[in-house]
């Protein structure tokens, strides 16, 4: 919009609306709403001028459009005046370059205009976010010490959303450094800090509850709960709640990790819907790929196979429809998920998807930190390793499962610990020790942190097996032939698959006599039975809805009290 006489003042007041209209639409986090309002147009005054191209260029720079504002900005670097409005300016322009064309060089320029207002006195917020751009530049160098130092000072600052980001970036530092534990408070304290703001920015809200979930959910034990936390619906605004609930990836991401937490709880149908929504939530081909795998998984966590098996077919079928090459790290993952769920079902088809995985090259973002994180490589090895074993490469699919569950006890990311203590039981190799010693580590990581828990129903009736005053008192090895009776394996095919002789098998049966007080094989079963004692392949007879019986629990068709969900409010 154009004023339509100039030097009447009417140009005066439609350049003031314009430019309040770009202004609230900054503060309130809707940055493509202000470029458009403030592209093309060109105040009458100079001050107009100089606030619009500063707004444009702060738009451009939230919308990764960093080039644009380098091209704006270099020409009329010179224009802007006062010590505030030329920190600005000069401010913008170090972290498009940065962004850009060159870190180093925009790293310069940044330190030169924060040495400025040092010098010149600029107004404390805009020294703020100087040091948080500084910050932000070392986060693209990988250089985290210096990110801390520069990020501290912008959170201490105490200067709105700026001291947010500043906060946020600290986290993605802890991550960096797998101190997830720390990552995890510092992603909650800025999301709590972000409410009290004044400028509304719905990505710095989204990035930072995505970070929530994905900690809470690699952290997931005893000590580290699930808060099913959804995007905050800041203010109550129409217009801020309208934008917020529109579907992205973030939004997706959060739905699907708040399926996991429900999982962990044991809680399927809640699972099952947060799953659906992630799938309405998917903005493309690749992203839907990647929710129907993780919907894939979440039905074969619950042991629904034929819904596994569906979900993972229509992901591989508009797969085949993805140029691969194009996409983001983040969603090339969709192809190790699918891989993942494929590996229960299909396993050509999880051959298939690695391959693909495999093949393609790789533009790393270095604003983004999934790359190189070590939660990105523990999926890789693992699915890595369940392909191995299907393709019959039993020592390299070992190695994988003993690599992922000793790094992921590292980073204290124990279910998936607890999953290759489990891969590792159902793996052949010749140096694996004929007895339950991964299935009983299994057991007891998931008695302790996720006992209704889609591990729990995977390791079925077995998980007594370590509680009961009888059987947990057992030797490992006689324990392992009652596991494969219960099986109802026979005394030869036990032979077989331990290794040992039948004579040997006899000495163990007899020994499980004496310990049961029974005198048959029979009564052996019946016994184990009724102490709620069965092989880890009993799931098919359980009652879906509910997870295995589990000490202090009536163990038959009585369902266990639901666990509320925690919902971090707004």
């Amino acid at each position: 919009m154009q004023p339509s006489r100039p030097n009447d003042g009417v140009d005066v007041l439609i350049s003031d609306s314009i430019l309040t209209v770009a202004r609230d639409a900054w503060f309130r986090g809707d940055f493509l709403a202000c470029l458009d309002t403030i592209s093309g147009y060109s105040p009458q005054d100079d001050a107009g001028k100089r606030e619009a191209i500063l707004l444009r260029c702060r738009a451009l720079l939230r919308l990764h459009r960093a080039a644009e504002a380098i091209d704006i900005l270099e020409p009329a670097l010179r224009r802007f005046v006062g010590v505030d409005e030329a920190c600005t300016a000069r401010m913008l322009h170090g972290t498009a370059v940065a962004k850009a064309t060159d870190v180093d060089r925009g790293l310069t320029l940044l330190c030169d205009v924060a040495t400025s207002a040092r010098t010149l006195d600029a107004h404390p917020a805009i020294r703020a976010e100087i040091e948080y751009q500084i910050a932000y530049v070392h986060w693209l160098k990988r250089e985290y010490d210096s990110v801390l130092d520069h990020a501290v000072l912008a959170e201490n600052a105490r200067a709105d959303v700026i001291s947010v980001r500043a906060a946020s970036l600290r986290g993605f530092v802890a991550v960096a450094k797998e101190r997830y534990e720390h990552a995890l408070k510092l992603f909650r304290w800025a999301l709590n800090a972000y409410q009290s703001c004044s400028q509304r920015d719905s990505d710095l809200a989204e990035q930072i509850v995505v970070q929530i979930a994905a900690l809470e959910v690699a952290l997931q034990s005893a000590e580290v709960r699930g808060t099913h936390t959804d995007v905050p619906e800041i203010g109550g605004r129409p217009s801020e709640i309208a934008a917020v609930r529109i579907p992205g990836v973030s939004r997706m991401q959060i739905a699907s990790l708040d399926a996991w937490l429900f999982a962990f709880d044991g809680d399927r149908d809640n699972a099952y819907e947060r799953a659906r929504v992630a799938d309405r939530l998917a903005p493309s081909p690749a992203w839907l790929t990647w929710s129907l795998a993780n919907r894939a998984l979440i039905a074969a966590a619950f042991r629904d196979f034929a819904c596994a098996r569906a979900f993972a077919a229509d992901a591989g079928e508009i797969a085949d429809t993805v140029d691969w090459n194009a996409t983001s790290d983040e969603e090339r993952v969709g192809l190790l998920l699918l891989a993942e769920a494929a590996a229960v079902c299909d396993g050509r088809a999880a051959i298939a998807a690695l391959d693909r995985y495999d093949s393609l090259t790789s533009n790393i973002d270095r604003a983004r930190l999934f790359h190189d994180d070590v939660r990105l490589w523990i999926l890789e090895t693992f699915v890595r390793g369940l392909v191995f074993r299907i393709s019959g490469e039993f020592d390299r699919a070992w190695d994988a499962f003993k690599n992922v569950h000793r790094t992921a006890l590292r980073v204290k990311v124990l279910w998936r610990a607890a999953l290759a203590l489990i891969e590792l039981d159902e793996t052949p190799h010749a140096a694996r020790t004929r007895d339950d010693q991964y299935l009983q580590a299994a057991a007891l990581l998931c008695r302790k942190h996720f006992p209704r828990s889609f591990i729990a129903r995977r390791l079925g009736r077995w998980m007594n097996v370590y509680r009961d005053p009888i059987a947990a008192k057992l030797a490992p090895q006689p324990r392992e032939v009652l596991r494969h009776f219960l099986a109802a394996k026979s005394a030869k095919e036990v032979a077989a698959l331990l290794g040992l002789s039948e004579h040997t098998i006899k000495d163990y049966t007899e020994t499980l006599f004496r310990a049961f007080n029974v005198h048959s094989k029979e009564e052996l079963l019946v016994t184990c039975y009724e102490r709620g004692i069965g092989s880890p392949s009993w799931w098919n007879a359980l009652d879906e809805t509910n997870p295995p019986a589990i000490e202090g629990e009536r163990r038959e068709g009585v369902p266990a009290p639901r666990r509320r969900s925690r919902r971090r409010s707004a």
